[in-house]
């Protein structure tokens, strides 16, 4: 198996939406990024998409509002600069639906890969019932209600080979996708996406400043569990929106 971390662009948030802080206005740079796997058996493998190409071209503004979004990389660059298209991919994993990780899902259109879309089961409801309820965030239906794709849903821990498994966390959203890879040279890697946003919110336990009660509780919950997951598979932590992290691994090239 070999791995590859693609960083994809980047956003500018008020950390507090984040990560809890003291000051509401510090602001905080956080890359979208994927994580190419290509396996022995499953072929090329997908987890995450990052932004849709239509935010460079003035759409969404109110996402773009809320979200500030720049220097983006459509994840069809992304694959061509290490010499794939989308129609090379197998399959995808999201990680959730929101925006910047279910962004270039069109990018795969009539492809193997939109076809075989893994998603958490508990994420997918959340976001159908999002989107057609009316309420403002950051599911976008156009973004992933897509003739032609294929949702397979997963409920709880699955693992797709002997070294690639999946499991379900209930913080962020109701459903959320880590992944665990088992590499050869580079030890065991362990996927939080936005569970837990950042090393710091991590390393000192800091839930979004934003969060309601349930939602903080929800995010404690989640981190204990990670952690028995590190420790467990003494594996190394990749945040979901760690700017300097996801810069990090990205300039080790390809993990095998």
């Amino acid at each position: 198996m070999e791995v590859r971390i693609l960083p994809l662009g980047g956003m500018d948030f008020p950390k507090h939406r984040l990560v809890r802080c003291q000051d509401p206005e510090e602001m905080l740079f956080s890359l979208a990024w994927a994580v190419l796997i290509r396996h022995p058996t499953l072929g090329n493998v997908l987890y995450d998409t990052g932004h849709s190409p239509a935010f460079l071209q003035g759409e969404m503004q109110r996402v773009l509002y809320d979200y500030p979004v720049r220097g983006i990389v459509p994840i069809q660059k992304a694959l061509a600069q290490v010499g794939l298209t989308p129609g090379d991919m197998d399959q995808l994993i999201l990680s959730h639906l929101h925006f910047d990780h279910a962004g270039g899902l069109a990018a795969f259109a009539g492809t193997q890969a939109f076809r075989h879309v893994l998603v958490a089961e508990a994420d997918l409801k959340q976001a159908w019932w999002s989107v057609t309820t009316g309420q403002k965030g950051p599911y976008i239906r156009s973004l992933f209600d897509l003739p032609g794709i294929r949702f397979e849903t997963i409920r709880d821990t699955t693992w797709l080979a002997e070294d690639l498994g999946l499991f379900v966390q209930q913080a962020h959203t109701p459903g959320v996708l880590g992944m665990i890879l088992k590499t050869q040279h580079h030890g065991t890697l362990l996927t939080t996406s936005d569970t837990l946003a950042t090393a710091e919110s991590y390393q000192h336990d800091l839930p979004p400043g934003t969060a309601a009660p349930a939602v903080e509780a929800a995010f404690h919950a989640n981190r204990r569990r990670v952690q028995a997951l590190a420790a467990e598979y003494q594996a190394t932590l990749l945040f979901g929106h760690d700017a300097a992290q996801v810069q990090a691994w990205a300039g080790k090239g390809t993990l095998d």
